[in-house]
């Protein structure tokens, strides 16, 4: 009880620390699925889970007013459905990461919710005269914030959770690898392969990169 307690309390700290206040890094993939892995004694595993969406967060990255895709929700649901679910085969794995993809375009679009909330609370404060204390304009954003995130993210989860158990309930006759850590390994290996592009280096020398970092990938699995 104690440990999902502190799950629900965790949402929302991610989203005020990605939104509003705090920025003390809690939001980021790596940290949430080190946390949860701890939690439920599944670490090496969400290790990967979270390198994974460090790296997409790296591909669309918050320039000017662009708001990225919320790779922290991604995180979250992905690690607590990996604690709930035998992923067992890299199908299985292939699915959740389809609907975690889906259902980050709500996550996100409740973040520029968020946002305009906590801009439009600014604004009557300081434009239109209203006598709010500046901290309480702040305490009120927090809260917006926190409860999105204990809101969104869980509810969320378990719709995407009911979906997916839904599916893989359903009797196909695919036959995939079920080591899906050498699956993860791979897709991590290939996501980096596009954040190479964006190096400042010779074609030659990004292709050498990503094919050395293949091997040593495979060397690893």
């Amino acid at each position: 009880m104690i440990k999902y307690l502190i799950i629900f309390l965790l949402s929302g700290l991610i989203s005020v620390d990605r939104n509003s206040a705090l920025n003390i890094m809690i939001s980021r993939p790596i940290f949430i699925s080190m946390l949860i892995g701890i939690m439920f004694d599944n670490f090496y595993l969400l290790l990967l889970v979270g390198i994974l969406f460090e790296l997409i967060g790296l591909i669309d990255l918050p320039v000017g007013t662009h708001i990225p895709r919320d790779d922290s929700f991604m995180t979250y649901v992905t690690c607590l459905v990996f604690s709930h679910v035998n992923v067992d085969n890299i199908f299985k794995v292939f699915l959740l990461l389809l609907l975690v993809v889906v259902f980050s375009y709500p996550a996100t679009f409740t973040e520029s919710i968020v946002r305009k909330l906590n801009q439009g609370l600014y604004l009557k404060n300081r434009l239109k005269g209203y006598r709010f204390p500046i901290t309480k304009v702040i305490t009120w954003g927090i809260m917006i914030s926190y409860f999105r995130g204990v809101i969104v993210y869980n509810i969320l989860f378990f719709l995407l959770y009911y979906i997916y158990i839904q599916v893989i309930n359903i009797k196909l006759n695919f036959i995939f690898n079920e080591n899906i850590t050498e699956y993860l390994i791979l897709l991590i290996c290939f996501v980096s392969g596009y954040l190479i592009r964006f190096l400042n280096l010779k074609s030659i020398i990004k292709y050498l990169v990503f094919i050395f970092g293949v091997m040593s990938a495979w060397y690893l699995i």
